[in-house]
């Protein structure tokens, strides 16, 4: 508690303003390092306790379609959504949003697998919400915080908004970002105060206490209700760098084109496309492989003999005219199934699998078991000759 107090009382309004005031006479305020923000951001770093873990290329994969989807979706993709891009099962779904929870990388609803948060994300409403003026495909989000929500700029590369209001006096505050810098906010005075409350994951012993402030003045007051609060009242731009810091690593090594996120939401539905497309075509291949030898059979179940004119003649020549490309029919029904099966259940390479976007594969159990059944299907039509002795 006595550190709480001796770090706040060492803030000042002529503090906050003294680095960044330069830039704010041109109009814009830039990341701003400072011994006070560097550490602050270190001290986010430990609070988190990313680094400490070392991902598998699954979990890296979820973790990335999590964050990549947020904007396009203005939620947190689902289970089912995961698994389907992915190639995962609802279980291993499941199990990775487990661990990611434990290690503070997301938050769950209690005794459930729907995503509550991914920082720097909430799909519970805040008072931060941020809009991306410039991205038609995206949806505005919540942010868990005021670092959250200026982070975003640095990890998704996108020009946005910010629309909070003061922590203590519920003033609107309004902050717009392009190309990483400050152009505008309003009020003119707005600060952020940096730090947390409380033992425990960020979204609860930090996210609360990371607020903006119409003024230095108004932070001290709403301070002064915070007595375990640890931490420092910090400039726009002190709090840009933070949020740089926490967040700018998290889809560094993503490119960032047209259209970005949104082809990664699409892979999987395409390569979903790729597998039903490819299987049916195997089973009419088939179908046709077969009629030749078949056609005879059901024309003598309808007694059609030596007599018969007209389109039954027509058909039977069809029929007969088909029977040299038999071999043909049954190499495309081959074919066409091994590049069912291939769409099905390759594997995306070492590169690939830490990358939402690379994950193009049917991910859908339900696609592999239509498959399996089509092609069980296409092998009996193939066979039927033979079975009828035909």
């Amino acid at each position: 508690m006595t550190r709480a107090c001796s770090c706040e009382t060492d803030v000042n309004q002529s503090q906050v303003k003294q680095t960044p005031g330069r830039a704010e006479q041109t109009g814009m305020i830039v990341p701003t390092v400072t011994e006070r923000a560097k550490s602050l951001a270190s001290m986010a770093g430990t609070i988190l306790g990313w680094d400490k873990h070392d991902l598998s290329a699954q979990e890296k994969a979820v973790r990335r379609y999590i964050l990549a989807q947020y904007p396009l979706q203005g939620r947190a993709p689902t289970v089912l959504d995961i698994s389907l891009t992915l190639s995962l099962t609802p279980d291993d779904t499941k199990s990775i949003l487990q661990r990611l929870h434990a290690w503070d990388m997301l938050g769950l609803e209690p005794e459930s697998s729907k995503i509550r948060l991914a920082y720097p994300f909430s799909s519970v409403p805040t008072p931060h919400v941020v809009k991306f003026d410039q991205w038609s495909e995206a949806k505005p989000v919540y942010a868990p915080c005021a670092i959250d929500a200026l982070g975003m700029v640095f990890m998704l590369h996108r020009d946005l908004s910010i629309g909070s209001s003061c922590a203590s006096c519920a003033k609107p505050i309004a902050i717009t970002v392009r190309d990483q810098s400050i152009v505008a906010h309003s009020p003119s005075d707005t600060v952020v105060r940096a730090g947390m409350i409380q033992d425990g994951p960020a979204a609860a012993s930090a996210c609360p206490a990371i607020n903006f402030f119409c003024s230095v003045g108004h932070a001290e007051q709403w301070l002064q209700s915070q007595p375990n609060a640890i931490g420092s009242v910090v400039s726009l731009g002190e709090a840009l760098y933070i949020g740089k810091a926490i967040f700018e690593p998290l889809l560094a090594t993503r490119v960032y084109a047209e259209p970005d996120a949104a082809e990664s939401h699409d892979a999987g539905r395409s390569a979903s496309r790729a597998v039903a497309g490819t299987s049916v075509a195997g089973l009419i291949a088939a179908f046709l492989a077969s009629l030749c030898c078949i056609g005879p059979l059901v024309f003598a179940a309808l007694g059609v003999g030596v007599g018969a004119t007209g389109t039954l003649v027509g058909t039977a020549g069809f029929l007969k005219a088909l029977l040299p490309y038999r071999p043909w029919f049954i190499g495309l029904t081959l074919l066409l199934l091994g590049m069912s099966f291939y769409y099905a259940y390759r594997k995306p390479s070492s590169a690939c699998a830490a990358e939402a976007g690379c994950a193009a594969r049917s991910a859908s159990g339900l696609n592999r078991k239509r498959l399996w059944l089509i092609a069980a299907l296409a092998l009996l039509v193939v066979l039927a000759p033979y079975w009828l002795a035909l």
